[in-house]
């Protein structure tokens, strides 16, 4: 902007006052007060225009006077055409348009505007979500300061809600606008609204139309008013009327050195949360006249920079007789481009360390698969497996952790490595926490591998418990350096096999029977390989990881290689991975094709309602997730139930947590550091493509919102999780308040349970416990189910007995399907029929506030996503027989492909939506803007999505490995090992010893330097 203070300067010499004077010997007749100009200025105003009530002074106008006109001046603005993608906002879901024939010239006469003026029409939105609606902009780009003035009038009140704009703008952030919002509550919500920068407006950034209806007004807000917006280099104020509304810093509006166009537009995107709308029907709004007053960042054509203009040549703004736009050139035309400046200086030492860092890394990556691919071709050339198969220490907290073979790495699913005893044969004195202690058969059935290298036993039970083995071979014969006094070997968590050695046969006095007996047949020295060889057993009540699970022996000889069969760990392994892929697509569909889903969102094709109402309740239907439940209680409890070691249970109490929590946190600030770099900007633009209300994320306002929240998904109760769990992608992590809370219960009521000896008093206790679980609407009840399946099957063996039975096992299968199909199909019968099972069964669960039943309150309806329902308790229950006793689902289940994907389940559940939100987003916006048809679109998002899901897993696996087990595994091994005794540094030599090898035996160099050594 041209400040007075260079013309001021010439004026106070000449002694010239700058008065306004009338210009005008009448008063104007255009809606505009009398004129004023100074006294001198030409008629063609070539030195510029002043505001008087600022003192500002413009070099260049644009005026044009709609109600003079009939058509819109070709060479002052232009009249767009064009058809928005996608657009920005998470409750937008239509997409702006503009087509020229919403611009037209309306007859009538008010406000001295006769005999007409322009009208820009918004036409009702089309089925593809495209509102057409009428923009002008500024033939010129180069607008940098001035003020802005348009009489207009408001779109009519209840015609559905649209915006009238008034913008200046060079891209989405560096813009400054005014809206007229005539919304669809005319009566209370209708206002004038302003933003900056692409910022949502707040409430108080505007003026409510109810208060522009005062008196001292004049005039309603429903008719023409000047609306006026002054942009300088410090601020942005904007009037209606003679009156300042607001005044906002232009730094905010990011136009301190950006020049800008000037649009005016009628438009609307459905925008909940702004303009409200679509119209269904037509809506306009009118313009009477534009007055620009600005200044260029070019070279203008205006002279008031030369010498032969004063201060007092100068045009008022305030002068409606003005009919003056300023001519410019074309590169006044052209959008500006920011420069930016970039370093001179050389990237290649840079580029060079790059280079390297990735060919080292490629080179070791290629190394260790080149390792692995020999070893592997060794050990089928010579019949031994690869590795050894270590004693395990709790791993995984999910129910799909199965521990299949060393080609199947373990998985975050949803349990302990103690909780796959239900996988094993009873072996009478096994311990529930050993792996080892089944017949090598067993073993071989799951493809598991035995260790064919002697364990050294360490000189404390913490060493002993960290898997060190040796390679046989490299031990030395006699003695070993490292061997324990037998003082400490008698200790209770000492190994009991390194005790025998010492102690005999029977162990040290006093111990409990069969603790440190050696296998029957078997010497002390014998290795892990030679038990399960000859069907030995370990001892009973020793955790995995601990002393107890290493032997030290001779070298072992390899176990014959059985030939594989199915079992019962490949299908329940399926049974998760499945569960976890259905949960996958579930969110998916949510995500880009909401309609397959909820029925009250618009289909982009009618396949997408047929789809709904056939194969969505069985495909995509949440109660999948209950599957999750049941088979991670009978994991949790089923090594209780089996042998009554209360050291099983105390495992899971104490490790669950840690195991379930650590990598979940992982996981967690690996996606909010993505997010806080942009991963998921796109995903704001989804809903104006796939209409899908669904999904929506936030960061955190700083770090301690987050790790506050992160501690209260370890502890709250499941109806009080925190607001983590729907800010992270897709809301996966409500169930885990329900994993936890709930594990404790069924712990607690596993050790109940195995004293009540009585069945009918044990499944009466089942019996109590569910339905008052059920009735208070609690994930208990699935839980509860579960631990009754597994107390059945371990304890009364039902599974055998139904199978033996065929006129009671394929009744019982016809009767488990048909309530499966029910279960699914629940929905599917709403849908034809409009009647709901759900809410009809939630409205007779209490109320928590009133204790009334739900349905006599007004929280009465379809139950939430996260509330327990009746059919999906019923289908849990079912589907987990049915797993258990058909052969035919348990081959279906233990397909390859379900196998392969099993160790990745956790990992999976975890990411899935992380992956759909950021490089899904990305593809399907990308897609929709280059014109992509929907259905192609959604296709090819699919295939992206799930390529990248399934190629970061074994990235993502092994970390989380890494995290929670041996942070789990060092909890464990404190909370239940005694501690070793403390060493001196020099242990097992002695200070003398140490002086001697390091000093010799001159004792003149006895205290020389600074490392002397003092006592023995």
């Amino acid at each position: 902007m041209h400040d007075l203070k260079r013309l001021s300067i010439v004026s106070l010499l000449l002694g010239i006052t700058i008065v306004p004077k009338s210009l005008a010997q009448s008063n104007t007749t255009d809606g505009g007060t009398n004129s004023t100009s100074p006294s001198n200025a030409t008629a063609a105003c070539q030195c510029g225009y002043l505001d008087p009530i600022t003192d500002n002074v413009y070099s260049d106008s644009i005026l044009v006077y709609l109600n003079e006109t009939k058509q819109v001046p070709k060479d002052v603005f232009t009249v767009d055409t064009f058809s928005n993608p996608y657009e920005k906002g998470w409750f937008v879901y239509y997409r702006e348009g503009a087509v020229a024939e919403n611009v037209w010239f309306e007859e009538g006469s008010t406000w001295n505007l006769e005999p007409g003026w322009l009208s820009l029409n918004v036409s009702a939105y089309t089925p593809e979500h495209l509102v057409n609606g009428a923009q002008l902009q500024t033939v010129r780009q180069d607008i940098q300061y001035g003020t802005f003035r348009v009489f207009m009038m408001s779109p009519a009140p209840y015609a559905g809600g649209t915006a009238l704009t008034m913008r200046l703008e060079h891209n989405e952030t560096s813009s400054a606008e005014l809206d007229l919002l005539n919304m669809d509550d005319s009566t209370d919500d209708a206002c004038v609204q302003t933003s900056t920068g692409g910022q949502d407006p707040l409430t108080a950034w505007g003026v409510n139309y109810t208060t522009l209806e005062e008196p001292q007004y004049n005039v309603g807000p429903w008719d023409f008013w000047e609306y006026r917006m002054d942009w300088d280099a410090h601020q942005i104020d904007w009037y209606v009327g003679t009156n300042k509304t607001r005044t906002d810093s232009t730094l905010n509006a990011s136009l301190v050195e950006t020049p800008a166009g000037f649009y005016l537009k009628h438009w609307s995107n459905g925008d909940v949360s702004f303009m409200q709308g679509p119209p269904t029907n037509t809506s306009a709004a009118s313009i009477g006249w534009v007055r620009l007053f600005f200044n260029s960042s070019m070279p203008s054509t205006s002279q008031m920079n030369s010498s032969s203009c004063d201060a007092s040549q100068l045009c008022s703004t305030e002068d409606t007789t003005l009919r003056l736009s300023t001519a410019y050139t074309t590169e006044q035309t052209v959008r500006w481009k920011h420069e930016v400046t970039r370093s001179h200086r050389s990237k290649t030492v840079g580029i060079a360390l790059i280079a390297a860092s990735l060919a080292f890394s490629a080179a070791l990556l290629i190394h260790a698969l080149l390792r692995k691919w020999t070893d592997k071709r060794a050990a089928n050339r010579t019949g031994v497996p690869v590795g050894t198969a270590r004693p395990k220490m709790p791993t995984s907290p999910w129910p799909s952790e199965y521990l299949l073979s060393k080609s199947r790495p373990e998985s975050y699913a949803w349990t302990t490595q103690t909780e796959m005893d239900d996988l094993k044969p009873t072996v009478p004195g096994a311990s529930s926490t050993t792996l080892l202690a089944a017949e090598p058969q067993f073993l071989n059935k799951h493809d598991r591998s035995i260790s064919h290298r002697p364990l050294l036993s360490h000189y404390d039970s913490t060493a002993a418990s960290s898997q060190t083995a040796f390679t046989a071979g490299q031990q030395t014969p006699g003695a070993n350096p490292f061997d324990t006094p037998g003082m400490e070997r008698t200790g209770p968590y000492f190994g009991a096999f390194g005790a025998s050695r010492d102690n005999g046969a029977n162990g040290p006095t006093g111990a409990r029977p069969g603790l440190y007996s050696t296998a029957p047949g078997m010497s002390a020295e014998a290795s892990t390989a030679d038990l399960l060889a000859k069907g030995a057993m370990l001892p009973e009540g020793e955790p995995e990881g601990s002393a107890a699970a290493a032997i030290p022996g001779a070298r072992p000889t390899p176990a014959a290689q059985i030939p594989q069969t199915r079992t019962r760990v490949d299908y329940l392994a399926g049974l998760v991975a499945v569960c976890s892929l259905l949960v996958s697509c579930t969110h998916f569909m949510l995500t880009f094709v909401p309609s397959v889903i909820e029925e009250y969102l618009p289909e982009h094709y009618k396949s997408e309602n047929w789809a709904r109402r056939t194969i969505e309740p069985f495909f995509f239907n949440e109660i999948w997730v209950g599957l999750f439940f049941t088979t991670s209680t009978r994991f949790l409890t089923s090594g209780y139930l089996r042998n009554g070691n209360l050291k099983g249970v105390a495992e899971k109490v104490v490790c669950r947590c840690p195991r379930l929590m650590i990598p979940i946190t992982a996981v967690i600030l690996m996606e909010y550091f993505f997010m806080d770099l942009g991963a998921v900007r796109y995903l704001e633009y989804i809903p104006s493509i796939t209409w899908s209300t669904w999904p929506s994320t936030a960061l955190y306002t700083n770090f301690g919102f987050f790790i506050n929240e992160t501690l209260q998904l370890f502890y709250l109760i499941p109806n009080a999780a925190p607001q983590l769990t729907w800010n992270y992608c897709t809301g996966v992590l409500w169930t885990i308040p329900v994993q936890l809370q709930n594990s404790w219960v069924v712990l607690l009521g596993v050790v109940v349970i195995k004293e009540i000896k009585t069945p009918w008093k044990r499944f009466g206790y089942y019996a109590f416990c569910i339905i008052n679980n059920w009735y208070a609407m609690s994930w208990g009840s699935y839980f509860w189910f579960g631990l009754m399946m597994a107390d059945m099957d371990i304890t009364y063996k039902y599974r055998k007995w139904v199978q033996a039975r065929a006129y009671v096992h394929y009744p019982m299968l016809c009767v488990a399907s048909a309530l499966v199909f029910l279960s699914l199909g629940n929905d599917l019968f709403a849908i034809w029929t409009g009647w709901t099972f759900s809410t009809q069964e939630r409205s007779l669960h209490p109320e928590v506030q009133s204790a009334l039943p739900i349905g006599q309150t007004s929280d009465a309806g379809y139950p939430a996503y996260t509330e327990p329902k009746l059919n999906g308790l019923v289908f849990a229950v079912a589907s987990q027989y049915i797993v258990e006793l058909s052969t035919w689902v348990q081959a279906i289940l233990s397909m390859k492909a379900f196998l392969l994907l099993f160790p990745h389940v956790f990992t999976i559940y975890l990411i899935h939506g992380f992956i759909f939100w950021s490089v899904g987003t990305l593809a399907c916006v990308y897609f929709a803007g280059i014109g992509m048809v929907y259905w192609l679109n959604m296709l090819l998002t699919a295939l992206i999505c799930y390529a990248t899901l399934f190629a970061s897993v074994p990235i993502v696996t092994p970390v989380m490995e890494m995290l929670g087990k041996e942070i789990t595994k060092g909890i464990w091994v404190a909370a239940s090992e005694e501690p070793a005794p403390w060493r001196p540094s020099s242990y097992p030599f002695g200070a003398a010893k140490i002086r001697s090898m390091v000093y010799g035996n001159d004792d003149d160099g006895r205290g020389k330097g600074k490392g002397r050594a003092s006592g023995d």
